[in-house]
């Protein structure tokens, strides 16, 4: 089918991107329905995203998004197959709870014909790891899996909560809400600046606590549990021997002597041809088919990598006895064997809440030093505020719904209405700072897109102060306060 036919059936104009799409898909065997869909896909994420970032503001630019959803596309989609209601596939994943499939080593996605799912399958694809600098054995599968599952929910939000027109988080289709919380929580923290680093460092730690607790609450992750438990244990037992320094000297003493004798034995084998051949058959006996060793020479480079890292260890050995090396150290595990122990074996609505507070915590520190010389900082961070609260926790909560953070939302919402009067962003229509507070409250509430759009109408009667809130001349919801007396202004438009 002709570019411009396939474009005509969809009712969409002709723009590069659907021009580069058009080419990629020249050379890819998918099926007219697949090639529709993926257009259909595309006109979606473009009539979006200008409200996706106007709303979320901590997003990839759109020139970013898009091309990088092309390059996933071209390189690493082979096949793509659309599932019909009454087949074994369906039935398949019916089976399974699920609306896709995918095989990454044949670049193979199976799914349901739908925009929001084959986007989630894309970016699926496309799974990156973490920076191996930034992380430890127990660390790395729980932070790849929360950065993974938690990106993916975000990147597919463009299509899932925005529709060109309106705001709506359509929480039945987040593939895991708690990942999603936490990762979005983390990513809100990307526009940072000056922020202590000892705080910074403590929603790190909540962040990677909670990723842990997430992975081995699941069944399936049993064998990780058990691994995370007996380090745990380890670590505890070194921080033992660290106690009593008499005892780990005499302990390192006794493993410099181990990996001596073990570079000896090497040293031995390698300059012996009969034992490394022998070596070479004892090794290969005790291995599956898949990692044995393919020759003789092949096993002299993995013994002097072994030699390499016994005398890496001698040398933290050494290193590890000088007395500011081994009170660093010992403070060092003192705050793993503590964060360790914190981590218990599920995800509580409670690290929900503390993770909460800490971040809020922050964003008041952050708040408090903007200036009148990067004042538009403010207004995005009115924004990711007035988002993060609109994080789902669970499907019937987001994070405004927690009422263990009221008082510290409340604290952080009065920081911003006096910060944005002051710097003039916001208009100053009341001398009462409470009435000020629970009028302007609700921009923090509202679903109206461009907040600059927002109208404010008062009317005062019986004692009683109506609200009323404007999507330009759209009313979008009213509020009612009771109060003796009041001098307000009657029409505010909240931006100056």
């Amino acid at each position: 089918m002709e570019k411009n036919k396939i474009l005509s059936k969809l009712n969409i104009n002709i723009k590069d991107y659907n021009n580069e799409l058009e080419k990629i898909l020249e050379n890819k065997l998918f099926s007219y329905d697949v090639k529709n869909l993926l257009l259909s896909m595309l006109y979606k994420i473009e009539n979006a995203y200008k409200d996706y970032e106007t709303v979320k503001v901590e997003v990839p630019s759109k020139k970013d998004y898009i091309e990088n959803l092309l390059r996933i596309i071209k390189e690493k989609c082979l096949k793509i197959f659309l599932v019909k209601t009454g087949t074994k596939e369906a039935e398949r994943l019916e089976k399974n709870n699920a609306t896709y499939e995918i095989d990454k080593k044949n670049g193979e996605i199976i799914c349901i014909q739908n925009e929001l799912v084959i986007l989630t399958a894309i970016l699926k694809l496309d799974e990156i790891e973490i920076p191996s600098e930034i992380t430890n054995n127990y660390l790395e599968i729980p932070l790849n899996t929360l950065l993974n599952d938690g990106r993916i929910d975000s990147e597919a939000e463009v299509i899932r909560d925005f529709n060109g027109w309106s705001w709506d988080i359509v929480i039945k289709d987040i593939n895991d809400i708690e990942y999603n919380y936490i990762y979005q929580t983390a990513l809100l923290l990307n526009g940072r600046n000056n922020i202590n680093s000892n705080r910074y460092k403590k929603i790190y730690d909540f962040v990677c606590k909670m990723a842990i607790q997430k992975y081995i609450s699941d069944k399936k992750h049993n064998e990780f549990a058990k691994k995370f438990e007996s380090i745990r244990k380890e670590k505890n037992e070194r921080l033992e021997l660290f106690e009593n320094k008499k005892e780990f000297l005499d302990n390192v003493t006794e493993e410099k002597k181990n990996y001596m004798k073990q570079i000896e034995k090497i040293d031995k084998i390698l300059n012996n041809n009969e034992l490394l051949k022998k070596e070479y058959y004892s090794r290969n006996e005790k291995l599956p088919n898949k990692e044995k060793i393919f020759s003789v020479s092949y096993l002299v480079g993995i013994l002097t990598k072994e030699r390499l890292d016994f005398i890496e260890k001698i040398e933290e050995c050494n290193k590890i006895i000088l007395p500011r090396e081994f009170i660093e150290q010992k403070g060092k595990l003192e705050e793993e064997n503590k964060f360790l122990k914190s981590v218990k074996d599920k995800l509580e609505r409670q690290d929900i809440v503390e993770l909460s507070k800490e971040y809020i915590y922050i964003l008041n520190e952050i708040i408090s030093k903007i200036k009148e010389d990067n004042k538009f900082d403010l207004i995005k961070w009115i924004y990711k505020i007035r988002y993060y609260r609109y994080i789902p926790i669970s499907k019937e909560e987001n994070v405004k719904d927690l009422k263990e953070l009221d008082l510290e939302f409340e604290k952080l919402i009065r920081t911003i209405i006096k910060i944005a009067q002051e710097l003039k962003i916001w208009d100053n229509f009341s001398e009462n700072e409470d009435v000020t507070y629970k009028i302007l409250k609700e921009v923090f509430d509202t679903k109206i897109i461009y907040l600059q759009n927002i109208n404010i109408q008062c009317s005062y009667e019986n004692k009683i102060l109506t609200v009323d809130y404007y999507d330009d001349t759209v009313i979008e919801s009213s509020l009612k306060i009771n109060i003796d007396s009041v001098k307000i202004k009657k029409k505010i438009k909240l931006f100056i």
